[in-house]
């Protein structure tokens, strides 16, 4: 069956209320919800399924501006990133996955429209920074295995509020533009059991070494197969999980730049970009997409991948 796709407006969805019209002036971004429906997950990504193999796990590392890995460090620790020099703005740079020999990994066409689940702020149970790339996805994926409410007994992260949830979406709008050109499509689920991509929320990351170190403002985790395994078995579709700091990102700015940042990585541009100037930079600078991100994510799209999600 096919589930039922409506547009609205942001202020539309917020009612045309007085408490969200700042918002409302500030972002001027549509977007798409998907209604919940009997959806029909096709071939691989049929929910339930039990995978026939193991998987590769993403891992989302986070590499200096030299090639090299960043030596773990405690609190805040950021690499500059390099400056581009003239003409060369609109240069792609190599979104492959780090541990896996930077090969290409993003969606098949097959599993669009992309459906995304942003949480009324529920938080993850608290692990380490660095186990999380181990066990969110299985977690998350298990816990939509139960019946009724899945995240009954999560709490709501500090300083969430519902107009969180409108800065999550608009910075994921960002990448809007290439649903136009054909490169792929996402649209909003308010069922999370439906839902690809799933966002949550934290106070704040604990123990992190990565760039930024206990300022982190966003974290994606998911798991990887190659794309061979996924043309010739049934794989369980297991959500990429997005978790995003309140406390980090307390400016709406700030969390529609990180949301924008995270949605790249979840849309498969695996490494961060050596460059400052792109959002896809590890220690962001910059609120927006850059031509470079954009030149990268079609370039993505239109190769074929070494591994999908």
């Amino acid at each position: 069956m096919k589930s039922e796709v409506r547009s609205y407006s942001l202020f539309q969805l917020a009612g045309g209320g007085k408490r969200h019209l700042a918002l409302f002036l500030a972002l001027t971004l549509g977007f798409t919800f998907f209604l919940p429906s009997t959806f029909s997950l096709t071939g691989a990504s049929a929910l339930g399924q039990v995978p026939t193999r193991k998987l590769q796990r993403a891992t989302f590392q986070s590499f200096s501006s030299g090639g090299e890995p960043l030596a773990p460090a405690s609190g805040l620790h950021l690499t500059p990133g390099l400056d581009r020099t003239p003409g060369t703005g609109s240069q792609m740079y190599n979104p492959g996955e780090p541990s896996l020999n930077m090969g290409l990994c993003r969606w098949e066409s097959r599993k669009m429209p992309l459906k995304i689940w942003i949480s009324p702020g529920l938080q993850l149970p608290e692990m380490g920074f660095t186990e999380l790339q181990k066990v969110r996805p299985d977690q998350v994926f298990e816990m939509l295995q139960q019946p009724g409410d899945p995240f009954a007994g999560l709490s709501q992260a500090r300083e969430w509020t519902e107009d969180t949830n409108y800065q999550v979406a608009a910075g994921i709008e960002q990448w809007r533009e290439f649903e136009r050109e054909g490169i792929f499509s996402f649209g909003f689920t308010t069922d999370p059991r439906q839902a690809q991509i799933m966002v949550f929320f934290v106070d704040s990351f604990k123990d992190s070494t990565s760039p930024g170190g206990i300022m982190v403002g966003g974290n994606t985790c998911a798991q990887l197969y190659t794309y061979e395994q996924a043309q010739s078995i049934n794989i369980a579709q297991k959500p990429v999980i997005i978790e995003m700091s309140t406390l980090v990102n307390r400016e709406p700015q700030k969390m529609i730049a990180a949301s924008a940042h995270e949605f790249g990585h979840a849309l498969g541009i695996k490494a961060h970009s050596p460059y400052r100037d792109d959002i896809m930079h590890e220690n962001r600078v910059v609120n927006s997409l850059s031509p470079a991100d954009k030149a990268t994510i079609r370039r993505l799209y239109r190769s074929k991948p070494a591994y999908v999600m």
